[in-house]
């Protein structure tokens, strides 16, 4: 991602959060490098940025370094490191077997006989299970086999040195370089390596690198493909994780998380083979097949710019299925977020069970831009090592940072439903009339509150009302007088403007006392009155000047009534069609849902009838 911020703002634009942090990541046991170092520093920690990182200790896990392609190096020299970078489609390019020459080492403290207990059977079965997972992930179009074996080959690197030396001092000894489709895979007597790695894996063009493994274990197939993973460009699978729990985080103006319970767990995404070591090799999440380009390209559906309610099915997303997944960007933040159903299928069958069954939301990077970043339904921090509620079941509901939200509306054996509701009001679900709410926004009738609402269960006031007739209206040209035709209205009011247009377009003449009562809430008949003469004086539209009619289409309104033939002609215009017990009740208060309906309306009237004419 950046999209949990990493980097600076101006990488960020690349990815989709505009918050920053500069820094590579080195927890313990893993070293990320995001620039070129200079070959002194190749193994040192980079200092921390802003947000904060963390690995928990005693992670299983393996630990990578990206760097450019390895050449014959003059003795003692170390090795310089950069980022990989490989965007969507152009992953789909990388077609081929990567040639790998295994070697187990016999380091300078360790003895032959230690050196032979390394299984070579188990080393290759390590090879074969990465290769067979590979291929499922790359639609068949990368694997590995071994194409050359070396056995108890004598190093001087010791078993106390850390995995960069051993790695750089083996590499150097054997005299191997890199090239597209190779790979140098180390095994060392020992049951961890430093740190407490299970693998260390430097990448070079995303097709090349070198692993370096201990002894085999239950973990090995997992850490092979996971540091294949890291050759074909890919970092580690992280969580959110805040003390709040919330879902979704936001940037702070200096460039960390809004909410400062808020970090980045390094490994945390454990529905993922890039996340911790584990026995079973689980898909990778959607945001890693996106960037890095596997498959056949047409796995995840793109959604775009989420607005209005739309619906999705979701299937299984370690099955096989065309748009199976679906991503979509918000609306006010620009992020990019991907769902994905997590299913006991597949390559998921061992760990989409219980919480880990359901719904998955992950977005592009984390720790690294080459990262991924889970949003569980809860970040509150997890005990032990693997998360087992990472997946969001039916009838819950993640909200973006921004307001956007994500309904799990079922999840079943084979596929989930989804909905996503990007209104630009976060409170706009909770009402009937979103539709014609959203519509008031794109419309530029009303931006609403400054806290991202529209309030649509308040009642309307009269200097709102004006402001949404005359943006209607289309702002027009209009200079307000220098005495205010109103006297508690001064000319130095917000809506000291649209007040006084209504009053020169004879849509509102005020009170007899000349007040207009700006912050009074406009009752149901005097908006009726406003509509009717928009439509008639201002748009001059003769259907609007029709009479009120004999027998009245409300039952507590009569001909004698106040209003009556403007209330008549809302039934007849259809604007409104009045109560479900069939009253208009004229003197009630009018909310700000129902005025974005009834504005909808008539919008929609003027049209039919020719548009405004004014």
């Amino acid at each position: 991602m950046f999209s949990k911020p990493f980097i600076t703002k101006v990488a960020m634009h690349l990815f989709q959060r505009a918050a920053a942090l500069f820094a590579a990541l080195f927890l313990s046991s893993a070293m990320l490098a995001s620039l070129p170092v200079a070959p002194a520093l190749a193994a040192t920690a980079p200092s921390p940025g802003t947000v904060p990182i963390e690995e928990v200790e005693g992670t299983p896990h393996a630990a990578h370094a990206s760097e450019t392609a390895v050449a014959p190096l003059p003795k003692g020299r170390e090795l310089g490191t950069e980022a990989l970078e490989l965007q969507g489609a152009a992953g789909l390019s990388r077609t081929g077997d990567i040639k790998v020459a295994l070697v187990t080492v016999q380091l300078a403290d360790k003895s032959a006989a230690e050196t032979s207990a390394i299984s070579l059977d188990a080393a290759k079965n390590g090879i074969t299970a990465s290769s067979n997972y590979w291929k499922a992930m790359s639609n068949n179009r990368l694997s590995m086999s071994v194409a050359s074996v070396r056995t108890g080959f004598k190093s001087s690197a010791t078993s106390g040195q850390d995995y960069y030396t051993i790695t750089n001092t083996v590499t150097r000894e054997l005299g191997w370089v890199s090239s597209p489709y190779t790979a140098l895979v180390i095994y060392v007597p020992v049951p961890t390596l430093s740190w407490g790695a299970l693998g260390f894996g430097a990448s070079s063009d995303g097709t090349s690198g070198r692993i370096l493994m201990p002894l085999p274990s239950k973990f090995t197939n997992n850490v092979v493909a996971h540091e294949f993973g890291h050759v074909l460009g890919l970092m580690h699978a992280d969580s959110l994780q805040c003390g709040s729990g919330i879902a979704d985080v936001g940037p702070s103006l200096t460039g960390g998380f809004a909410d400062t319970s808020c970090s980045i767990r390094e490994y945390g995404d454990t529905t993922d083979l890039m996340g911790a070591a584990q026995y079973s090799l689980p898909a990778i999440s959607s945001s890693f097949w996106d960037r890095g380009g596997f498959g056949r390209g047409d796995e995840i559906f793109n959604a775009g710019l989420a607005s209005g309610v739309k619906k999705y099915t979701l299937k299984a997303w370690a099955g096989s299925e065309a748009n199976r997944a679906v991503k979509f960007t918000d609306p006010k933040s620009k992020e990019v977020y991907y769902l994905e159903l997590r299913l006991p299928v597949g390559y998921d069958a061992a760990t989409a069970v219980s919480g880990n069954r359901g719904v998955k939301i992950v977005q592009s990077g984390g720790a690294t831009s080459a990262s991924s970043l889970i949003l569980m339904p809860s970040t509150l921090p997890f005990s032990g090592y693997y998360a087992s509620n990472q997946t969001w079941q039916a009838g819950q509901t993640f909200t973006t940072y921004t307001g956007t939200r994500v309904t799990v509306d079922y999840v079943t054996s084979t596929s989930a439903g989804i909905t996503i509701n990007a209104s630009p009001f976060i409170d706009a679900y909770q009402s009937a009339f979103q539709t014609q709410i959203d519509w008031m926004y794109y419309s530029q009738l009303s931006t609403g509150w400054a806290d991202g609402t529209y309030r649509p269960f308040a009642t309307m006031s009269r200097e709102a009302m004006a402001a949404f007739m005359y943006r209607l209206a289309g702002n027009p040209e209009f200079t307000p007088p220098a005495v205010s035709p109103f006297i508690d209205v001064p000319t130095s009011h917000d809506f000291y403007r649209p007040i006084a247009w209504m009053n020169r377009t004879e849509l509102s003449t005020g009170w007899a006392d000349h007040t207009y009562r700006p912050y009074e809430s406009i009752t149901r008949e005097a908006m009726s009155a406003f509509l009717n003469r928009y439509a008639a004086k201002l748009c001059r539209i003769a259907d609007a000047n029709i009479a009120g009619p004999a027998v009245s289409p409300f039952v507590d309104m009569t001909p004698a009534s106040g209003f009556y033939r403007e209330i008549s002609w809302m039934k007849h215009a259809e604007i409104s069609t009045g109560w479900a017990d069939g009253t208009y009740r004229p003197a009630d208060a009018v909310t700000r849902e129902q005025m974005a309906a009834f504005i909808y309306r008539l919008d929609g009237y003027v049209a039919a009838n020719g548009g405004c004419v004014a």
